[in-house]
């Protein structure tokens, strides 16, 4: 089995290649690790892909937790937050890990801390970007940001950048969209991510440390962790495949 070494202070984010997750022994496997509920609401999905996503996705989500918690996969329970955030029952670990997921097309991940608040968000590179959603829900130190690059291709990166730590963000605080994506804003320090809080919307308790980078030269990965360390983590990169192996693919500071 495989224990994971989860300190207070760290991030771990484990993702899986979908394409990869194809055994048909280990798909079962996954069905019996998850709850009626859940194996219900997967059923209900039409597309096979749509279903294997989230079939994945659960397993995913199960496997890592209980290796955090100590606990057997069936073992882990949920509960969702009126915005939809999903979190660990207190009965399930006395041990505060929080954790949070995200899929994209052949990608899911589940990032998990402990003593923080922690939110994920993944995007395809290759998807199709409406770079006018800026002006929407971005605010104007970003759109500032934005218009100063005349390369379109610079511009999608930096847009996918901006988005996906805004919603790990959002994410992380478990509040949804009623937080309006224009009340904080990202800068970049010495390539760094930075979150900056408008006067109209205070700053929540806690100190945050963002991390975005690129992922197997394809997507575009953002964590958020907030809590009362000022020390920043550092986020411990691993490819998982649920109840098979587990690879470390390094960190980023």
């Amino acid at each position: 089995m495989y224990p994971f070494s989860l300190q207070p202070g760290n991030v771990h984010l484990y993702y899986t290649c979908l394409e990869k997750v194809r055994d048909r022994a280990l798909i079962d496997q996954y069905h019996r690790i998850l709850s009626p509920d859940e194996c219900e609401a997967v059923q209900k999905i039409k597309s096979a892909a749509k279903r294997h996503e989230s079939l994945v996705t659960k397993a995913l989500a199960r496997f890592v937790l209980s290796r955090c918690c100590r606990v057997a996969p069936e073992a882990v329970r949920f509960f969702v937050n009126r915005h939809g955030k999903p979190a660990l029952l207190p009965d399930v670990t006395p041990l505060p890990v929080r954790f949070n997921l995200s899929h994209c097309k052949g990608l899911v991940g589940c990032a998990v801390a402990r003593d923080a608040d922690v939110g994920l968000d993944m995007e395809d590179q290759h998807r199709c970007v409406n770079l006018n959603l800026a002006r929407r829900f971005f605010s104007e130190p970003e759109i500032m940001q934005l218009e100063k690059i005349k390369d379109t291709a610079a511009k999608k990166a930096l847009f996918l950048q901006l988005w996906t730590l805004k919603e790990a963000y959002i994410k992380a605080v478990g509040e949804g969209l009623s937080l309006g994506l224009d009340h904080f804003s990202f800068v970049f320090d010495q390539g760094r991510p930075d979150i900056r809080f408008s006067p109209e919307r205070p700053a929540p308790p806690g100190i945050w440390h963002f991390f975005s980078a690129t992922l197997l030269d394809r997507y575009t990965i953002a964590v958020g962790a907030g809590s009362m360390h000022r020390q920043r983590p550092d986020l411990h990169l691993y490819a998982c495949i649920p109840l098979d192996n587990i690879q470390s693919q390094g960190r980023i500071p």
